[in-house]
C-alpha cells in the first residue's frame, strides 16, 4: 500500500516528467545519524500536478555522496522510476548530494556507452550498476564533503551534447538566498543589522518591556534565524512596523533605541531587500515555478540597476553575487549553462513574452533549441531542424509583465521569432503560431488551462510544454516533509524508525491515497 502512490511502472502519458528533490538533513542531537527526504513531482494524464513523498531513509554515517546515491537508486528502483523519466533532480548546494547525482550521471552514461547498440540502455532500476562505479570513484568521507556548499549552478551538463540523464539543477530558492547572506555579510549592511539584532534581544529578553509592547499594538519584535529564509527582513519590517510604540516603550523604560540614521537605513534596506523575498515566496512553490525562474532573475537584475544613491552599494554587491550565482541560468555563455528554466518560460503564456526582447535573443534561442529537442524525444519520428530566426518589432505593451514591474519598466517588450519557414517542420510552425498568439492575446487561464485547452491546436509542443511548466523551481516541498517528521516525533527527530517513516509517507500523501 505504501507504493500505490507511484509503484505503477510511469509511462510517457503519464510521468514525462518528473523532479526528485532529496535532501540530507542534520539534527541536533545526533550527527551519527541523518535522515533523507526524496519526494517525487508529477502531472496525472488529467492535467493536475501532485508533490508525492518517496521515501524518508535513515541515514548512516558517514554521509558521502556515495552512500546518498546508493539510496537515491534504491528509492526509484523501488517505485519502479526509469532514469528516461527524471528530466531533473533538484537539490540543495551541499556537496555530498551535488556528487551523488554525478554519479547517477556518470553511471547511466557509462551503461549507455557499454551499450551494443549505442543506444541508451534500459537497466532494471536506477541504483543497479553503482557498486562497481563507486569502486572506481575516488573516497570522499570526509566532513567537508557533508556540510561543504557549492553555492553556485554547476550542473556539470555533457560534453556531446545529449540530453543527459540524472541532470542536476539546484534549489534556486535556496540559491536566491545564498545571495542576500552576500549582501548581508557586507560591513554596512552586517553593522546595522548587528544593532537591529541586539536590540530585538534587549526587547525580546526583558519580560516587562516585552508586555508592554504587546499591550500597546498587538505585537512583539521578531527574532532572525540563520535557517529560516527572509528572516532577518521579517525582523527589520516589525522593527518599522512597531517603531512609534517601541520607542515610546523604550523610553519609559530608560533604554536606549536606534539612531535616526539607523532607522532610515534600516527602511532603505527593506526597500532592497522586499523584492528578494517576494520571488523567494515564488520559487518555492509545489509546483508551476520553474517557468518564473528566468522572469523573477530579471526583475531582481532590473530592481538593482535602479536602486537610488541611497542603497547603490549594497545593490552592486547584490547585483554582482545575482548574475555569478545565476550565470547559469540567464548566460548562454557558462560553461555549466542549462536551458531548462528560459524553456520552461518560453512555453508559459503569461511571461512567454519577456524572452521576446533585442537583449534576450541568446537565450531565446537556446530554449528554443531545447524544445525542440525535447519534442523529438517525445515524438522519435520528428527530428529537430536548425533554424535561423531574425527579429522584428511589433508595438503593443503587454499586461502580463504588470508583476515584473522592474523589468517591465525598462524592457522594449513584444519582438517575436519571425520569417521562420512555413515549410515541412510542424513543430517549428507550432512555436511561430503560438509566438504570434501570446503577442495578441491576453490570458486569464493559468499555463497549466491554456495548454490543455490547446493540446489539438499544438499536439507536438503541448506535451512539452505542459511538462515544463508544472515543473518546481525549488525542494522546498522536502524541507516540510522534516516539518512534519518533527512534529510527528515530538521533538526526538533523531529517533526516526520504520514506524515514523510510514507514519510521515501517510500523512504527507493522504491526500494521493484517498484520491
Amino acid at each position: 500500500m505504501l507504493g500505490s502512490v507511484v509503484a505503477t511502472p510511469p509511462s510517457l502519458t503519464w510521468f514525462r516528467v518528473i523532479d526528485i528533490s532529496e535532501r540530507e538533513k542534520r539534527w541536533k542531537l545526533s550527527r551519527e545519524e541523518k535522515q533523507l527526504g526524496g519526494s517525487v513531482h508529477r502531472r496525472t494524464e488529467g492535467g493536475q500536478v501532485h508533490h508525492a513523498l518517496l521515501n524518508l531513509h535513515r541515514i548512516e554515517h558517514p554521509h558521502t555522496g556515495e552512500c546518498i546515491a546508493r539510496c537515491i537508486g534504491e528509492t526509484l528502483e523501488a517505485r519502479g522510476i526509469g532514469e528516461d523519466k527524471v528530466l531533473l533532480i533538484v537539490t540543495d548546494n551541499g556537496s555530498n548530494i551535488v556528487k551523488a547525482v554525478r554519479l547517477l550521471r556518470d553511471r547511466s552514461q557509462k551503461q549507455s556507452k557499454e551499450s551494443p547498440d549505442g543506444s541508451r540502455a534500459q537497466p532494471g532500476g536506477a541504483g543497479d550498476g553503482l557498486d562497481e562505479l563507486w569502486v572506481e570513484s575516488e573516497s570522499e568521507e570526509t566532513d567537508e564533503e557533508e556540510i561543504g556548499e557549492t553555492g553556485n549552478l554547476e550542473l556539470n551538463l555533457p560534453d556531446d551534447g545529449e540530453n543527459s540523464k540524472f541532470q542536476r539543477m539546484p534549489c534556486l530558492a535556496h540559491t536566491l538566498q545564498l545571495t542576500l547572506k552576500d549582501a548581508i555579510k557586507h560591513p554596512n549592511a552586517d553593522v546595522l543589522i548587528s544593532r537591529a539584532r541586539k536590540l530585538v534581544h534587549a526587547v525580546r529578553k526583558s519580560s516587562v518591556a516585552n508586555e508592554a509592547i504587546i499591550k500597546k499594538c498587538g505585537k512583539t519584535l521578531v527574532r532572525d534565524c540563520s535557517t529560516r529564509w527572509n528572516s532577518t527582513l521579517d525582523m527589520l519590517r516589525r522593527l518599522l512596523e512597531i517603531r512609534t510604540e517601541l520607542n515610546q516603550v523604550l523610553e519609559e523604560l530608560g533604554m536606549d533605541t536606534l539612531l535616526t540614521s539607523d532607522w532610515a537605513k534600516i527602511e532603505n534596506l527593506v526597500k532592497l531587500l522586499d523584492p528578494f523575498a517576494i520571488h523567494t515566496d515564488q520559487l518555492q512553490g509545489d509546483s508551476q515555478s520553474l517557468s518564473h525562474v528566468v522572469p523573477c532573475l530579471l526583475n531582481l537584475e532590473a530592481h538593482l540597476l535602479t536602486t537610488t544613491a541611497a542603497g547603490k552599494q549594497l545593490a552592486q554587491v547584490l547585483l554582482k553575487s545575482l548574475r555569478e550565482r545565476f550565470a547559469a541560468i540567464l548566460s548562454p555563455d557558462s560553461p555549466h549553462f542549462d536551458a531548462t528554466p528560459a524553456a520552461a518560460c518560453l512555453l508559459d503564456p503569461s511571461v512567454s513574452l519577456i524572452l521576446q526582447t533585442p537583449d534576450m535573443v541568446p537565450l531565446r534561442r537556446a530554449a528554443q533549441s531545447l524544445v525542440e529537442t525535447l519534442a523529438a524525444q517525445y515524438n522519435p519520428a520528428t527530428a529537430p531542424q536548425d533554424v535561423t530566426a531574425t527579429q522584428n518589432a511589433v508595438d503593443s505593451p503587454p499586461t502580463v509583465l504588470q508583476k515584473y514591474r522592474f523589468l517591465a519598466s525598462r524592457m522594449e517588450v513584444n519582438v517575436s521569432l519571425t520569417n521562420q519557414p512555413d515549410g515541412t517542420d510542424s513543430l517549428l510552425t507550432e512555436m511561430k503560431k503560438y509566438v504570434d498568439d501570446i503577442k495578441q492575446s491576453v490570458f486569464n487561464e493559468t499555463p497549466l488551462q491554456f495548454w490543455r485547452s490547446k493540446e489539438a491546436v499544438y499536439p507536438k509542443l503541448a506535451p512539452v510544454a505542459l511538462d515544463l511548466v508544472s515543473a518546481p523551481a525549488s525542494q522546498a516541498f522536502v524541507e516540510r516533509i522534516f516539518s512534519v517528521c518533527g512534529l510527528l516525533s515530538s521533538g526526538l527527530r533523531n529517533r526516526t524508525t520504520t514506524s515514523l517513516e510510514q507514519r510521515v509517507f501517510l500523512k504527507i500523501n493522504k491526500k494521493l491515497l484517498i484520491d
